[in-house]
């Protein structure tokens, strides 16, 4: 692992407890990022190539978005999968239910928006999210530009989390009066979609 090895075993046990399953070993070949695979809505790790124990949690971010029942199927691609899912239960186009439509237009800001607050909950740095080469993005000066942006309140992912109703509001969303009665993030009011 090049980035904060010291982070997995926390990151790993926080995933089982909100009900995730993480297996070791070689199902962890094959996925969309180096040692991190998803098969049947498992998270299977193989921490020798492995990157940074933050890419479990944008995985996760992925699958907490989603209605548990869509669990069993998500796997390799699990852009591909959800919409898959999400367009036999409900037909194509974009869902008129949020639990459904605001995932499959927003998920990518949903699962950043997610990993960094899981991270935050658990006590782990951001950083294992957030490094170089991570979101697309090799080189920068200082702090990873996706972390800066969520920190600075405008990113759209926690404005979708609080849309389908993980958590509250917060930054400029929040001072646009888009309230939902929950803490703002980063408190997340649950971690998985029923």
């Amino acid at each position: 692992m090049k980035y904060h090895p010291e982070a997995l075993e926390p990151i790993v046990a926080f995933l089982r407890d909100i009900g995730f399953g993480v297996e070791f070993g070689p199902g962890a070949q094959g996925g969309f990022l180096p040692g991190v695979n998803i098969r049947a809505g498992v998270i299977h790790v193989d921490p020798d190539t492995l990157v940074a124990p933050g890419d479990l949690l944008h995985e996760a971010g992925h699958m907490a978005v989603l209605p548990k029942r869509f669990r069993s199927g998500l796997g390799s691609d699990l852009d591909a999968d959800m919409h898959r899912l999400i367009e036999q239960e409900a037909g194509p186009g974009i869902p008129d239910d949020p639990i459904l439509g605001v995932p499959k237009q927003q998920g990518e800001f949903m699962a950043q928006a997610w990993s960094y607050a899981a991270a935050l909950h658990i006590g782990v740095t951001p950083d294992c999210i957030f490094f170089p080469g991570s979101h697309k993005v090799d080189v920068y000066e200082g702090q990873h530009p996706m972390r800066t942006w969520i920190e600075s309140g405008t990113h759209y992912g926690p404005a979708a989390l609080a849309r389908v109703g993980m958590t509250g509001p917060a930054g400029v969303f929040a001072m646009m009066g888009a309230g939902n009665g929950l803490p703002p993030y980063p408190v997340m009011s649950r971690w998985v979609q029923d």
